[in-house]
């Protein structure tokens, strides 16, 4: 009498040569060790649950994922650092999961660039305001109750804006350089 295979044999049967091969396998790995940062990294950035909870969720991550997932946790704190935003949540974590002589590093290190920024972002701002002008009194509009507003509503001004935030960003990334993660508990 024939034997019967069922759907899963044959499948099984079909499908036995394939497997992840060690480069697929470390890119899951990865992936599956991003998630697992991001998704209590984003509840905290968003206000929902506090620094504890997050440096917790970091330590119930595999031992050997432990030191790389705190890591890109600093990694993706450092990417969300804004010029124009209040940063101190983002400096919360950093110094729970850093200690606090961390946190005055990042500050230390952050402060002068956000300077930098401002007057650069003040300079340019003056610069599209003059360039405006002079079109304004080409257009035959001149005078001093002609008032340029250089807003975010001009995409000229809002692609030079988010170019500055790109060039304070990559400052901070290569000014904090590897976040160094303490053996002990910060």
């Amino acid at each position: 009498m024939a034997k019967i295979k069922s759907t899963l044999d044959l499948i099984m049967e079909k499908t036995k040569h394939l497997s992840l091969n060690t480069e697929e396998k470390d890119a899951l790995e990865q992936q599956q060790l991003n998630q697992r940062v991001q998704t209590p990294l984003v509840l905290y950035l968003k206000g929902e649950r506090d620094a504890n909870y997050l440096a917790h969720e970091l330590d119930l991550l595999p031992p050997e994922t432990i030191e790389e997932g705190k890591r890109l946790c600093l990694e993706l704190l450092m990417d969300r650092l804004s010029p124009l935003e209040d940063n101190q949540r983002i400096l919360a974590a950093v110094e729970k999961l850093l200690g606090k002589a961390g946190r005055e590093r990042w500050e230390e290190t952050i402060t002068p660039i956000e300077r930098r920024f401002r007057d650069d972002l003040r300079k340019a701002r003056g610069e599209a305001a003059d360039r405006c002008r002079e079109a304004l009194a080409a257009a035959g509009l001149k005078g001093p109750a002609v008032l340029p507003r250089v807003d975010e509503e001009d995409p000229a001004w809002k692609e030079k804006q988010e170019t500055r935030i790109q060039a304070f960003r990559a400052s901070v990334k290569t000014d904090l350089q590897d976040p160094q993660i303490p053996t002990g508990d910060p």
